[in-house]
């Protein structure tokens, strides 16, 4: 049987939606609720990302709309435009939260690499878990933060070295 919210109680929700939710007291003391999600993509429309003019390729954001509501994961994951997520020469940026993950994605430049993010979430919303970019996001996958998933167990320091995350020693690979 699907689940139901109470506000709604007549029109269910689509079986497989998980029906989570908080109460939250805002400042002027009333009392909200709100939906718990399981994922958040963040899709850059700043300085930089599709501004043709700056000479950057153009972002195919009506493709990111359209399959977020033709996929029926709305409830589950949040789809926010943004303004600069940064950083600007990697142009049409996209960030994903997922399972206490943050997965950034360059070069989102054509309706694939929209369907690929897609593909990839509804398989990590099948899993229940965060799972690591494969395939055409693979390549596109990178490190933006010393916690991101991209970091891997190395990145280069100002000299050119490979350093290691928990170690301030530069290695050389």
């Amino acid at each position: 049987m699907a689940n139901t919210d109470a506000k709604s109680a007549e029109k269910p929700l689509p079986e497989g939606i998980p029906n989570r939710f908080v109460f939250v007291k805002r400042a002027d003391e009333e009392v909200k609720k709100t939906r718990v999600l399981e994922g958040q993509l963040l899709v850059c429309q700043g300085c930089c990302c599709g501004n043709t003019e700056r000479g950057h390729p153009a972002l195919p954001l009506d493709d990111f709309k359209q399959q977020w509501k033709e996929r029926g994961i709305r409830l589950r994951v949040h789809l926010t435009i943004t303004g600069c997520l940064g950083p600007c020469p990697l142009a049409n940026v996209v960030l994903i939260l997922f399972a206490g993950e943050s997965v950034w994605l360059h070069s989102i430049n054509t309706p694939e690499r929209v369907t690929a993010i897609y593909d990839y979430l509804e398989a990590m919303l099948a899993a229940e878990k965060y799972l690591p970019p494969e395939g055409i996001l693979a390549d596109c996958h990178f490190n933006r933060f010393n916690f991101d998933t991209a970091a891997g167990d190395a990145w280069l320091n100002d000299d050119g070295w490979k350093q290691g995350k928990t170690s301030n020693e530069p290695h050389q690979y």
